[in-house]
């Protein structure tokens, strides 16, 4: 039969492993995003060279703001702030770089179809 002293021990044993996780995650170390911001920068400049500020600008600029604001968080030493800017920035590059690419990719099929238009117009005049 389990004993009323024996529940009270399992207890505070519990209440002692439950306060030391408690401790030992509130004192983990926040990691400087320095890979977080590098990854962003990069993106970012993937984008440009895809003329996103052409095809894509808004998403474009919405990066480079958030880059910026992710590197003056690094500066004050806000490293969560920091990180969640920076991935964000990495998303909205990601994302202005795919929309550049995919404007592109739709010109060059409207010049084709255009292309195959002429054809087709040029050898029902040579019938």
């Amino acid at each position: 039969m389990i004993k009323k002293t024996d529940v009270m021990r399992l207890c505070a044993v519990l209440l002692l492993v439950m306060g030391a996780i408690g401790i030992l995650g509130c004192s983990a170390p926040v990691q400087k995003p320095d890979s977080q911001i590098a990854l962003a920068e990069s993106a970012i400049s993937r984008a440009r060279e895809v003329n996103a500020n052409e095809y894509a600008p808004l998403d474009l600029k919405l990066a480079e703001d958030k880059i910026k604001e992710a590197k003056e968080a690094f500066a004050k030493q806000d490293f969560e702030k920091a990180r969640t800017k920076a991935e964000s920035a990495l998303s909205d590059a990601n994302l202005a770089e795919s929309k550049s690419r995919a404007a592109k990719q739709k010109k060059i099929t409207q010049d084709m179809q255009d292309d195959v238009d002429t054809l087709r117009q040029e050898v029902k005049r040579a019938q």
